[in-house]
């Protein structure tokens, strides 16, 4: 199979209730039936994202963030590099307060370091407050899914060709 130039990665734990929100989006774009990307659910494990967004021309990632005063659904979004803008010299990090912050900062550091960074990587981090053992989203969250899977929809049209089937290895 012919590896995918767009990769959106869901990272996160659906047993831990918010912090599957990156999980969510990945199922939410397959039941849609998107084929002009490889979908992808990862632990957030560096070496895991370094293989998966290497050598892509777009990597997405929805991963939950943990803040001090949680807006339950917020969605922030960082673009790397900025859209019209000439890259700058390293991609910044993932913000600390991501549940997986310490890996998904160290997978952007290694893979700058090897050269393996994809030549675009956006960064959907969702605001959480529910992140104990159990299963399912809190509504608020829950509503985010479906924001952050119609603009990866959109952005993915603009900028793919053809669609193409796209499954590749990643989902557990």
């Amino acid at each position: 199979m012919t590896r995918s130039p767009v990769v959106v990665i869901g990272i996160g734990n659906p047993y831990r209730r918010d912090d599957g929100v990156g999980p969510a989006v990945v199922r939410r774009l397959e039941d849609d039936g998107l084929d002009a990307a490889a979908l992808v659910e990862c632990d957030g494990e560096a070496t895991a994202l370094i293989e998966q967004w290497q050598g892509r021309r777009l990597a997405i990632i929805v991963d939950a963030a943990h803040v001090t005063t949680p807006i339950p659904g917020r969605i922030h979004r960082l673009d790397w590099p900025p859209p019209a803008e000439t890259p700058p010299e390293t991609p910044p990090e993932t913000p600390s307060a991501s549940s997986h912050g310490l890996d998904v900062s160290l997978a952007v550091r290694l893979a700058r370091e090897l050269d393996r960074l994809p030549r675009r990587m956006l960064v959907f981090a969702v605001e959480v407050a529910e992140t104990g053992y159990g299963r399912g989203l809190s509504p608020a969250v829950a509503q985010s899914v479906d924001a952050i899977a119609s603009e990866v929809r959109a952005l993915i049209a603009a900028t793919s060709g053809p669609n193409e089937p796209r499954r590749e290895a990643g989902r557990p």
